[in-house]
């Protein structure tokens, strides 16, 4: 990290290159190359290549050196990026593996069944409900089950989405606790409220040191009043019947025919919560998130693979006849994979939910309808040509491994890989500004617009809402502790430790709230995006998504900042 305030050529290129991946991010293009004799091969800057495509280019021009990208990758201070990545995919492949189940079908039925016609009643039940789930969990597991719920619950019960899917994300990321920190060291959400919920918790706490129960102590008031105002003002915002009906029609179907795989839904429930348990209770302990999620990730890894081969079929034979059977055949194993879990992983395609909540049950046929398509498949592939074209036989194995492996396929197609590079990616761009100069520079303007902590938490807070949306808020947390912890800054004559107080709870209701403004503005908000688009619902792209954050963030800065400036 550069310790001085002296910016080169390079610090522009790296400026400007940041700039660019930035607007790519936003705005993806394709662009045809007429190359190596394909006049049809074409490359696309988008979430996944424009970072990637952008470190390459400073590394080409000498821009960044090697060991830039390294420290990017590995973090620094007790910031481990690496361990972001596991801790996101673990809980990504759980929770997808939940949804292949059934199972949030089910309780969409379910609720959609007992809660009533009330629109207002169901609204403010399920404002509660994400609430509790994101003090008592965090936002990614919020946002990885309860989006996939409601996208199932509006499509049954024939409603809008955007008012119960924005109170969904808003109460996420203000009520979600999942930053996990060490005993020397906290997403505003009970992830303002509680030191256990969010990335950018624990990189400003292993900072600056800050215990669970200070940290608690600090966020619980402005996280009660962001979760008040966040409800009084979505009311007013969506107060037209369109968003939320005053009667809400129920479907007839009966919820148990979309479980699919009801020992697979409470395996998956039953490990899951132990998994979030064992966050909670291993919060004191000093141990990282990612080795707390990854063997449970593991475990579902397991049990997927025993149910793809049949092994649950005759688990749960033994157990009714109480004596032992031989494994499956082959053949038999096929045909199980087929008409089990195979259809939980293609229940919106085998099982169209409009169609379904407009039938008093489910069509059993579904089952063995499924099983045909399959053995069809393998008569056309056994009686085949021996030779085919490379790309006939690539497509070959893949149908192979489906059929075999329906599960680890299909979770494989949903698991979103495109967060992968662009996290690392945007890692990697922050560490090169810090490196170049930028952080330098950035100290000595925070510094003369904070003369008091009035001015300190305001202009902090809306800045790093902001600056989420440039950088995503977990590198723009990395980016904003680095900047608090520089010479320039914290040297300041006017930054006192009422100043300084200011800034670091500033920085995390700003990393918090920025994740809630824009879709980019964090990993949550890209998965969210992704669950939307998998689940065929497109009526919050990047600019209506937007549009409605406008008046709802502002409304939620405003009360945590006054709430902050009366602790302070």
């Amino acid at each position: 990290m550069a310790d001085n305030d002296t910016l080169t050529a390079f610090s522009w290129v790296a400026l400007a290159t940041f700039l660019v991946v930035i607007v790519f991010v936003v705005y993806p293009v394709r662009i045809k190359l007429g190359a190596c004799g394909k006049p049809n091969w074409r490359i696309t800057l988008d979430i996944a290549t424009a970072p990637i495509l952008g470190i390459i280019f400073l590394l080409a021009t000498t821009t960044i050196k090697p060991y830039v990208v390294l420290r990017g990758f590995l973090g620094s201070a007790g910031i481990q990026p690496w361990g972001v990545m596991i801790l996101f995919y673990s809980l990504a492949y759980i929770c997808i593996s939940l949804d292949l189940t059934g199972l949030f079908q089910f309780c969409a039925f379910w609720i959609s069944r007992r809660a009533g016609s009330n629109g207002h009643t169901l609204f403010t039940a399920f404002f509660i409900l994400t609430t509790v789930m994101s003090a008592l969990t965090s936002n990614d597991v919020v946002i990885l089950t309860g989006t996939v719920f409601l996208s199932y619950f509006t499509k049954v019960s024939d409603i809008h989405p955007t008012a119960f899917l924005m109170s969904e994300f808003t109460t996420a990321n203000i009520e979600d606790p999942n930053a996990r920190g060490r005993t020397r060291a906290g997403h505003l959400a009970a992830s303002m409220a509680l030191y256990i919920g969010n990335p950018t918790n624990v990189v400003v706490s292993q900072a600056y040191n800050i215990g669970f129960l200070e940290y608690s102590a600090w966020m619980l008031l402005p996280t009660v009043i962001c979760t008040l105002l966040a409800y009084i003002t979505m009311r007013i915002l969506f107060r037209n019947p369109k968003y939320i009906p005053k009667t809400i029609l129920s479907p007839d179907a009966d919820p148990k025919s979309v479980l699919v795989d009801p020992f697979g839904a409470v395996f998956g429930i039953v490990l899951l919560g132990c998994c979030l348990g064992t966050l909670i209770g291993t919060s004191f302990a000093g141990v990282e998130v990612w080795q707390v999620t990854l063997p449970f990730s593991v475990v579902m890894f397991v049990r997927d693979v025993v149910h793809d081969v049949g092994g649950t079929k005759v688990i749960l034979q033994w157990a009714k006849s109480g004596r032992q059977r031989a494994p499956p055949s082959t053949n038999e194993t096929v045909d199980h994979i087929s008409s089990s879990r195979s259809i939980g992983s293609q229940t919106t395609d085998v099982i169209p939910l409009e169609q379904v909540a407009t039938q008093t049950s489910l069509p059993p046929p579904a089952l063995s309808t499924s099983v045909s398509v399959a053995s069809s498949r393998s008569n056309v592939r056994s009686n085949a040509p021996s030779i085919r074209s490379e790309t006939a036989s690539k497509a070959e194995k893949s149908n192979r491994f489906r059929d075999r492996f329906p599960t680890l396929y299909d979770i494989g197609t949903r698991m979103p890989w495109k967060i992968l590079p662009f996290a690392l990616g945007m890692f990697i761009l922050v560490e090169a500004l810090s490196d170049l100069g930028w952080t330098a520079i950035f100290a000595i303007a925070l510094a003369r617009i904070t003369p008091n902590y009035y001015a300190a938490v305001f202009s902090v807070t809306f800045i790093t809402i902001m600056a989420c949306q440039l950088l995503n808020n977990l590198p723009m947390t990395i980016l904003f502790t680095r900047i608090m912890q520089h010479p320039n800054f914290y040297q300041a004559a006017n930054v006192t430790p009422q100043v300084l107080k200011g800034c670091i709870f500033s920085l995390v209701v700003g990393s918090n709230l920025g994740a809630c403004f824009t879709l980019v503005g964090s990993l949550a908000g890209i998965m969210f995006d992704h669950i939307l688009k998998t689940k065929g619902i497109y009526v919050l792209q990047y600019f209506q998504f937007l549009k409605w954050n406008l008046v709802i963030m502002p409304v939620l800065a405003t009360g945590a900042c006054c709430v902050l400036i009366g602790e302070l």
